[in-house]
């Protein structure tokens, strides 16, 4: 659950979000500290939260999203690219403007993800690097990102599969500290 961080890292209150939506304090406090599902709440309640934070309804969503993890989101990028192919992923990426989107919201291994993926089908498919997202690339995750299968593989079998992993990761995502081996299923 992001709302929290991204209040926190925008310095804003529960108080000031709850005051400027003329939402009840506890109302509030409970999504913010996931207590109450945002999605059990009158969509008027949410409208008013999101306008407050100057979000659209599904920006907040996204933020209160409980069952969001980083390693569903690899996965679901990567089954997409399959899905559609890599030249319509691009599309989608580009046209949707998703790295924009997560980026908004202050997700941010979410948006280097996705530039990393855009980066990678690009110079895999021969077209010209995105130039419109310079000033994101100049950042990266202060740690490595290691696929939770790697994390799962030290711990079990004591090997170092994150040595082997990074020995093996895509450039492009290594560039935000994010390990990634494998996009494309054969």
């Amino acid at each position: 659950m992001y709302i929290k961080q991204y209040l926190e890292d925008n310095s804003i209150s529960i108080y000031k979000v709850a005051n400027s939506a003329l939402v009840a304090y506890p109302t509030v406090f409970n999504i913010v500290n996931g207590k109450v599902d945002i999605l059990n709440c009158a969509l008027g309640v949410v409208k008013k939260i999101a306008d407050a934070l100057n979000l659209t309804i599904d920006e907040l969503l996204t933020l209160c999203d409980k069952n969001h993890s980083f390693n569903l989101f690899r996965s679901e990028q990567c089954h997409l690219v399959n899905r559609i192919g890599e030249i319509d992923y691009v599309i989608d990426l580009l046209e949707k403007k998703k790295i924009d989107y997560y980026w908004k919201l202050d997700m941010k291994a979410e948006a280097f993800y996705l530039l990393a993926m855009l980066d990678y089908l690009s110079k895999r498919n021969d077209l010209p690097k995105c130039t419109e997202y310079e000033n994101i690339r100049r950042y990266k995750l202060e740690k490595p990102v290691f696929p939770a299968d790697t994390e799962l593989s030290e711990m079990l079998l004591g090997k170092d599969a994150q040595q082997e992993a990074l020995n093996h990761a895509i450039p492009e995502f290594l560039d935000f500290n994010i390990v990634e081996c494998e996009i494309i299923n054969g």
